[in-house]
């Protein structure tokens, strides 16, 4: 494996790559935010990120990171634990979006790597950014072949909400260009409603008959414009097989395709949240000076279903192990 010196946070504190490889395929990953600064499979670069760390400072869309506490949206930047009101920041249209300053403006510790593999470590104390009990988590990114698994470990020292993901904005043709064109399957038979400020309204409906109907493949962006700027939705899912991949008996939930690559997502969680950037376009360049567009990538983020934490679910106790393992898997078409 190599290691290099990315930059310096204005904190002092030092940021560093570190390279998986295989035999086609080679993954950079930042301990700021465990994040992955890009993904090249079979010569293309299918993961948006950027050149510098000051970049990333700057950048607000979450690039390749781990999100946590809590992924995603939490309703009114709130939730009640056992007759207690928990207020967190609020960065999103007055709700809580990914945690707020979350473990993505974190640097981790690496604790374990080689070749194939790196593990990082982070300690979120009691009370940061308003979520209760302290934390320790773990995330493991093992290479093999084109195929990357992020398997999550994350231990309680009290009682707290834990709903972890990653971030990585996909383009299978590389980046500069739309997503539109690429080709999804979604195995799921229903999408979370949301409202104006995509927090979930309690409706659960079926995607039959909907734009939200992925379950024989369809084109990415033939149904969006007019009334509908794009996806950004929980998926709430229903596999129709499951692989064994590294070791681990995971659920095939989502199949893409674009010109020459196609990738299958397997996770063992309940949901994933499709989204197409529907708000890049005036970030800053991607690496090479490369334009960020509107839908010039798409996100598979595998979740537990989006404000879940106002619904009673995603409470763990001490002693709880939380555990969560996703799979991306590219291959040549």
């Amino acid at each position: 494996m190599k290691k290099k010196l990315f930059g310096t946070l204005p904190t002092g504190e030092d940021v560093y790559i570190y390279t998986l490889t295989s035999e086609n395929a080679l993954v950079n990953i930042m301990t700021r935010g465990a994040t992955i600064v890009n993904f090249k499979a079979y010569g293309t670069d299918i993961v948006g990120g950027f050149d510098k760390l000051e970049t990333y400072l700057e950048d607000t869309s979450h690039q390749g990171a781990i999100i946590g506490r809590v992924a995603n949206r939490v309703g009114k930047a709130k939730f009640e634990m056992d007759g207690k009101v928990y207020n967190l920041p609020q960065n999103d249209n007055g709700n809580c979006l990914h945690g707020g300053d979350g473990f993505d403006h974190k640097v981790w510790n690496v604790t374990d790597y080689s070749d194939t593999s790196i593990t990082l470590e982070y300690h979120s104390f009691d009370g940061e950014e308003g979520f209760p009990a302290a934390l320790d988590v773990k995330v493991t990114y093992t290479l093999s072949g084109t195929s990357l698994l992020i398997d999550y470990k994350a231990y309680p020292k009290g009682k707290t909400p834990i709903a972890l993901t990653n971030h990585a904005y996909f383009n299978l043709d590389g980046f500069g260009g739309t997503i539109e064109e690429h080709s999804i399957k979604i195995y799921a038979d229903k999408y979370t409603e949301v409202d104006e400020d995509l927090i979930p309204n309690g409706i659960r409906p079926y995607v039959a008959g909907t734009p939200f109907d992925f379950r024989t493949p369809h084109k990415i962006g033939e149904r969006c414009g007019k009334d509908f700027i794009g996806y950004d939705h929980n998926f709430i899912l229903s596999p129709e097989r499951r692989e064994i991949l590294f070791g681990k008996e995971l659920a095939l939930i989502a199949e893409v395709s674009g010109k020459e690559l196609s990738m299958n997502v397997y996770t063992d969680q309940p949901g994933v949240q499709f989204y197409i950037g529907n708000f890049l376009g005036d970030g800053p360049d991607f690496r090479g000076n490369t334009k960020q567009v509107f839908h010039g990538a798409f996100c598979l983020e595998t979740q537990t279903e989006p404000n879940c934490i106002n619904h009673g679910i995603g409470f763990y106790n001490e002693g709880d192990v939380y555990t969560h393992s996703t799979v991306y898997s590219v291959k040549k078409l």
